[in-house]
């Protein structure tokens, strides 16, 4: 069985707009992307743990973790949405280290 190619959400959106004959995606994407930042200044530290949690293996979690905590740093830096919360959560100490 071949793996299917990733298809990433703005790309699919774009292609999408495209198949319905639109040609100006500007207003589109713009709104998505309005969007997008409120749905990101309004996530809680909570919200991200469950989504976090919702995945079983523990090394997707660890990757997780890694990746939306570099994501939320972009959002931050350079988006001027606040993270700071999300950003300073500390990782849990592995227990076969304590």
């Amino acid at each position: 069985m071949a793996k299917r190619p990733t298809v990433h959400f703005l790309t699919a959106y774009v292609e999408y707009l495209w198949d319905q004959g639109i040609r100006s995606e500007e207003y589109y994407l713009g709104d998505a992307s309005r969007f997008l930042r409120f749905l990101l200044a309004s996530t809680t530290p909570e919200q991200i743990e469950s989504y976090i949690s919702a995945h079983s293996s523990p090394a997707y979690r660890a990757r997780l973790e890694k990746t939306l905590r570099k994501f939320f740093a972009f959002a931050q830096e350079k988006l001027a949405i606040p993270a700071g919360e999300i950003l300073h959560r500390q990782k849990k100490p592995d227990r076969n280290l304590v």
